[in-house]
């Protein structure tokens, strides 16, 4: 699963980064991580390949670590 580096992100500060990302990548990332499927079952759900699922996990998960950095950097100023 997911987890972010930061220990002191808030739960409406994920869902409000969450929302920034495209909604292919929100949808495999909520499916995956926050829902527990596997690549197999969304796959079968979403009519696309396991491995379009896995690249589109690897690609949110990339999104959500900049936006969360982002987010920290700027609450640090």
């Amino acid at each position: 699963p997911f987890t972010a580096e930061v220990t002191d992100l808030e739960e409406a500060d994920l869902l409000n980064l969450l929302n920034q990302i495209p909604e292919g990548c929100r949808t495999i990332f909520s499916l995956f991580v926050i829902e527990g499927y596997s690549h197999r079952e969304i796959s079968e759900m979403l009519h696309i390949s396991e491995g379009t699922s896995k690249s589109q996990l690897n690609a949110s998960k990339t999104k959500l670590k900049d936006l969360v950095n982002q987010l920290y950097y700027q609450k640090a100023k």
